[in-house]
Protein backbone atom coordinates (compact mmCIF):
# COMPACT_ATOMS: atom_id res chain seq x y z
CA UNK A 1 0.00 0.00 0.00
CA UNK A 2 1.37 3.41 -1.01
CA UNK A 3 -0.95 6.32 -0.30
CA UNK A 4 1.28 8.82 -2.13
CA UNK A 5 0.99 6.82 -5.35
CA UNK A 6 -2.77 6.36 -4.84
CA UNK A 7 -3.32 10.10 -4.33
CA UNK A 8 -1.24 11.06 -7.37
CA UNK A 9 -3.10 8.49 -9.48
CA UNK A 10 -6.43 9.88 -8.22
CA UNK A 11 -5.43 13.42 -9.21
CA UNK A 12 -4.43 12.18 -12.68
CA UNK A 13 -7.66 10.20 -13.05
CA UNK A 14 -9.86 13.16 -12.10
CA UNK A 15 -8.07 15.50 -14.51
CA UNK A 16 -8.34 12.96 -17.33
CA UNK A 17 -12.03 12.34 -16.65
CA UNK A 18 -12.73 16.08 -16.75
CA UNK A 19 -10.85 16.41 -20.04
CA UNK A 20 -12.59 13.35 -21.52
CA UNK A 21 -16.06 14.64 -20.64
CA UNK A 22 -15.37 18.16 -21.87
CA UNK A 23 -13.75 16.94 -25.12
CA UNK A 24 -16.11 14.10 -26.00
CA UNK A 25 -18.10 15.81 -28.77
CA UNK A 26 -15.60 18.25 -30.22
CA UNK A 27 -12.39 16.20 -29.89
CA UNK A 28 -13.11 12.45 -29.67
CA UNK A 29 -9.42 11.52 -30.06
CA UNK A 30 -8.43 13.60 -27.06
CA UNK A 31 -11.42 12.32 -25.11
CA UNK A 32 -10.67 8.63 -25.73
CA UNK A 33 -6.95 9.05 -25.02
CA UNK A 34 -7.72 10.73 -21.70
CA UNK A 35 -10.39 8.15 -20.86
CA UNK A 36 -7.87 5.32 -21.29
CA UNK A 37 -5.34 7.15 -19.11
CA UNK A 38 -8.09 7.76 -16.53
CA UNK A 39 -8.97 4.05 -16.50
CA UNK A 40 -5.34 3.14 -15.81
CA UNK A 41 -5.12 5.77 -13.08
CA UNK A 42 -8.38 4.71 -11.41
CA UNK A 43 -7.25 1.09 -11.24
CA UNK A 44 -3.91 2.43 -9.97
CA UNK A 45 -5.74 4.08 -7.08
CA UNK A 46 -7.15 0.68 -6.14
CA UNK A 47 -3.77 -1.02 -6.55
CA UNK A 48 -1.86 1.48 -4.45
CA UNK A 49 -4.63 1.53 -1.85
CA UNK A 50 -3.99 -2.15 -1.14
CA UNK A 51 -6.30 -4.01 -3.51
CA UNK A 52 -3.97 -6.84 -4.52
CA UNK A 53 -6.20 -8.06 -7.35
CA UNK A 54 -5.79 -4.71 -9.13
CA UNK A 55 -2.10 -5.19 -9.94
CA UNK A 56 -2.54 -7.10 -13.21
CA UNK A 57 -5.31 -4.83 -14.47
CA UNK A 58 -3.25 -1.74 -13.60
CA UNK A 59 -0.20 -3.04 -15.46
CA UNK A 60 -2.33 -3.87 -18.50
CA UNK A 61 -4.15 -0.52 -18.57
CA UNK A 62 -0.87 1.36 -18.00
CA UNK A 63 0.61 -0.46 -20.99
CA UNK A 64 -2.46 0.47 -23.04
CA UNK A 65 -2.15 4.10 -21.90
CA UNK A 66 1.54 4.33 -22.75
CA UNK A 67 1.51 2.48 -26.09
CA UNK A 68 -1.90 3.47 -27.45
CA UNK A 69 -3.46 6.43 -25.60
CA UNK A 70 -0.40 8.68 -25.71
CA UNK A 71 0.15 8.10 -29.44
CA UNK A 72 -3.56 8.84 -29.99
CA UNK A 73 -3.21 12.05 -27.98
CA UNK A 74 -0.14 12.96 -30.05
CA UNK A 75 -2.03 12.36 -33.30
CA UNK A 76 -5.04 14.34 -32.07
CA UNK A 77 -2.89 17.31 -31.09
CA UNK A 78 -0.38 17.28 -33.97
CA UNK A 79 -2.97 16.48 -36.67
CA UNK A 80 -6.32 17.80 -35.40
CA UNK A 81 -8.01 17.21 -38.78
CA UNK A 82 -7.10 13.50 -38.86
CA UNK A 83 -9.76 10.81 -38.46
CA UNK A 84 -8.06 9.71 -35.25
CA UNK A 85 -8.63 13.18 -33.82
CA UNK A 86 -12.11 13.88 -35.23
CA UNK A 87 -13.97 10.56 -35.09
CA UNK A 88 -14.69 8.01 -32.41
CA UNK A 89 -14.07 5.21 -34.91
CA UNK A 90 -10.67 6.58 -35.91
CA UNK A 91 -9.67 7.11 -32.29
CA UNK A 92 -10.84 3.60 -31.36
CA UNK A 93 -8.77 2.08 -34.17
CA UNK A 94 -5.65 3.83 -32.89
CA UNK A 95 -6.29 2.43 -29.39
CA UNK A 96 -6.95 -1.05 -30.79
CA UNK A 97 -3.87 -1.17 -33.05
CA UNK A 98 -1.57 0.64 -30.61
CA UNK A 99 -2.72 -1.59 -27.76
CA UNK A 100 -2.28 -4.76 -29.80
CA UNK A 101 1.23 -3.71 -30.84
CA UNK A 102 2.12 -2.78 -27.27
CA UNK A 103 0.92 -6.13 -25.93
CA UNK A 104 2.72 -8.03 -28.70
CA UNK A 105 5.99 -6.12 -28.37
CA UNK A 106 6.16 -5.74 -24.59
CA UNK A 107 4.25 -8.84 -23.46
CA UNK A 108 4.99 -11.22 -26.33
CA UNK A 109 8.50 -10.24 -27.42
CA UNK A 110 9.61 -9.05 -23.99
CA UNK A 111 10.80 -5.67 -25.28
CA UNK A 112 9.82 -3.65 -22.19
CA UNK A 113 11.64 -0.54 -23.43
CA UNK A 114 8.81 -0.11 -25.98
CA UNK A 115 6.58 1.03 -23.12
CA UNK A 116 8.98 3.92 -22.54
CA UNK A 117 10.04 4.76 -26.09
CA UNK A 118 6.48 5.20 -27.38
CA UNK A 119 5.42 7.72 -24.70
CA UNK A 120 8.67 9.67 -25.16
CA UNK A 121 8.19 9.79 -28.93
CA UNK A 122 4.55 10.79 -28.41
CA UNK A 123 5.60 13.65 -26.13
CA UNK A 124 8.01 14.91 -28.77
CA UNK A 125 5.30 14.73 -31.47
CA UNK A 126 2.99 16.67 -29.16
CA UNK A 127 5.71 19.30 -28.60
CA UNK A 128 6.35 19.69 -32.34
CA UNK A 129 2.60 19.84 -33.02
CA UNK A 130 2.03 22.59 -30.46
CA UNK A 131 4.97 24.58 -31.80
CA UNK A 132 3.64 24.20 -35.35
CA UNK A 133 0.18 25.39 -34.26
CA UNK A 134 1.69 28.25 -32.22
CA UNK A 135 -0.60 27.74 -29.27
CA UNK A 136 1.19 29.10 -26.15
CA UNK A 137 -0.67 27.23 -23.37
CA UNK A 138 -0.48 23.84 -25.11
CA UNK A 139 3.20 24.50 -25.84
CA UNK A 140 3.81 24.91 -22.12
CA UNK A 141 1.88 21.69 -21.52
CA UNK A 142 4.04 19.87 -24.07
CA UNK A 143 7.22 21.17 -22.44
CA UNK A 144 5.92 20.01 -19.05
CA UNK A 145 5.18 16.56 -20.51
CA UNK A 146 8.64 16.22 -22.08
CA UNK A 147 10.30 17.49 -18.89
CA UNK A 148 8.23 15.09 -16.77
CA UNK A 149 9.33 12.11 -18.85
CA UNK A 150 12.93 13.36 -18.67
CA UNK A 151 12.87 13.67 -14.87
CA UNK A 152 11.33 10.22 -14.52
CA UNK A 153 13.80 8.65 -16.97
CA UNK A 154 16.68 10.23 -15.04
CA UNK A 155 15.18 8.82 -11.81
CA UNK A 156 15.33 12.21 -10.09
CA UNK A 157 13.43 12.95 -6.87
CA UNK A 158 12.82 16.71 -6.75
CA UNK A 159 10.87 17.83 -3.71
CA UNK A 160 11.10 14.38 -2.16
CA UNK A 161 8.55 12.96 -4.59
CA UNK A 162 9.01 9.49 -6.01
CA UNK A 163 9.40 9.18 -9.81
CA UNK A 164 5.93 7.63 -10.13
CA UNK A 165 4.36 10.56 -8.26
CA UNK A 166 6.28 12.97 -10.49
CA UNK A 167 4.94 11.11 -13.52
CA UNK A 168 1.35 11.34 -12.28
CA UNK A 169 1.47 15.00 -11.22
CA UNK A 170 3.51 16.06 -14.26
CA UNK A 171 1.11 14.33 -16.64
CA UNK A 172 -1.82 15.92 -14.83
CA UNK A 173 -0.40 19.42 -15.29
CA UNK A 174 0.63 18.73 -18.88
CA UNK A 175 -2.73 17.26 -19.90
CA UNK A 176 -4.69 20.11 -18.34
CA UNK A 177 -2.53 22.66 -20.19
CA UNK A 178 -2.69 20.70 -23.45
CA UNK A 179 -6.34 19.75 -23.55
CA UNK A 180 -8.50 22.30 -21.75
Amino acid sequence: MNIGYAVSDLVLALACLIIAVRSAKARPGVALACAVIAAAALVGVARFSGVANATGAHKFLSLLASTAALPLLAAAIAWPESKAARTGRGASLVILVGGALGIAIVGGAGFALWGQVVPAASALVILVGTIRHRAPRPMVGAVVLVATFGVVAANLNPGGLEPLEILHYGMTAALLLLCL
